[in-house]
This record gives C-alpha cells, structure tokens and sequence, in this order.
C-alpha cells in the first residue's frame, strides 16, 4: 500500500532562504511514515495497544535532490520496500513535478514495549497482506563510523523532545545537530544529503553530549554510551 499526498511547502518547513530545511524534510518524511504505517494498522498506537511493542527507527537516509521553496506545490509517496524477520524499511519520495527533490530511505524494527528486546516483524502486525514495493530511486545507506574526538555542546532533553513512547523523538537529534551549524554557514553550505543511525533511547532530562568526530560526522552520548551517529554532506 502506498501513500500518496499533494501539499504546498509550509513556512515551518523552511530555512533561512525559504527553501525546505534538512529538518522540514524530516519531519515530512516521519509525518509520511507514520501516516503509511497507520494506514497497514502497523502504527506506534496500534503496535503498542494490541501487541505491546513499539517501532524505533534503526536508520534515516534523507538526501535533499533539488530545492522546495515556500508554497512550491510537491507530491509525497511513501511505502514499504522491503520486509524483513525483523525489520521494514521505509522509502519516501517527494517531488516537485516531475522531479525528486527528497529522497529518504528509513529501516525500523520493533522492541517490547517491557523489555526492550527486538521483536520479529510478523508479532507485531506484519503479515501476508503487508507486501513491499519496488523502489522507485536508488537509495544507499552510508556506511560509517564515529569516534568521539571534540565536545561541542551539551543538551538536556525537555519535555517538548518526547514522543508518544516518551522517549526522544527522532527529530530532536536532528535539531541538536543542525544546531551545530551557524546561519551563514547553512545558507553557504546547504545540507545534500544525511544519515543518522539510532543506537540508544534518551529520556526527559537525560544529559546530551555532542561531539564532532570529524568535518561532517557528530556522535551525541549520553552516560557513556552512543545514542545517535551522525553524517552530514554538503
């Protein structure tokens, strides 16, 4: 099953030049995928009301194509495309005609909701009526390593951070690392493409570092322990 929407870019949405923002298209991506996911009754809500687990994103591949400006009239399309034992992923595509200006590839799993183990896929909803689409775009997943080596900031996680599980939602990271960069410095180097790889949950308070790892990679800790990678491509 496939998600199909037509929208104009929403100012919200935008950066400091009215184009779509690297945490606009996050959110348009995560909106899409939850909405895709609502429509297979695979949903956070669902998942966790009948079979107690939830869906965490594993990874988000977003890449920026071509540019959005505010009111641009686009089309989003979002669906499975692929299915494994214990994992979906996710492809999203928005376009502006006839063009791809997102690009977005998402991989979940599914945890219980007690213990916080990896669920199969098929305990959680998915079964023969869940079937993949053919990608529409190549859609490659980076492969990369962070080490900590600087500290840039330091966060505390509020309570405007936390979704439905209650633990940080995806985009905050996305902000906390964006935020890294100066408004001159984004307008002068717009963001082509970034990765993020989710290893480890946060809470309301929890403290968050941040730490360049090199001239596009950020790793954020927390307790000692890593709780995003992160790489950005200008």
């Amino acid at each position: 099953m496939k998600l199909i929407k037509k929208d104009k870019l929403q100012y919200s949405l935008c950066d400091a030049n009215a184009d779509l923002s690297i945490l606009g298209a996050f959110q348009l991506v995560e909106d899409a995928n939850t909405e895709m996911m609502g429509m297979l009754k695979l949903d956070g809500e669902t998942c966790l009301r009948e079979y107690g687990g939830m869906w965490v994103y594993v990874r988000n591949h977003i890449e920026l194509r071509n540019k959005i400006h505010w009111m641009d009239e686009y089309t989003i399309e979002c669906y499975i495309s692929s299915i494994g034992g214990v994992k979906l992923t996710i492809d999203t595509i928005i376009k502006t005609g006839n063009n791809i200006a997102v690009a977005s590839r998402t991989e979940l799993c599914a945890l219980d909701k007690e213990t916080n183990r990896i669920r199969r896929a098929n305990s959680v909803g998915v079964n023969e009526n869940v079937v993949a689409e053919i990608p529409e775009t190549d859609i490659v997943f980076d492969n990369f390593k962070c080490i900590p080596s600087e500290m840039i900031d330091n966060i505390v996680v509020h309570s405007s951070d936390i979704d439905f599980n209650h633990h940080t939602n995806n985009i905050a990271y996305v902000r906390y690392i964006s935020n890294q960069y100066s408004i001159k410095e984004r307008i002068k180097m717009p963001v082509n493409a970034i990765e993020i790889q989710y290893v480890n949950q946060t809470f309301e308070g929890d403290n968050l570092e941040i730490y360049r790892c090199s001239e596009n990679t950020f790793s954020i800790q927390s307790n000692g322990k890593t709780v995003v990678n992160c790489i950005i491509k200008m």
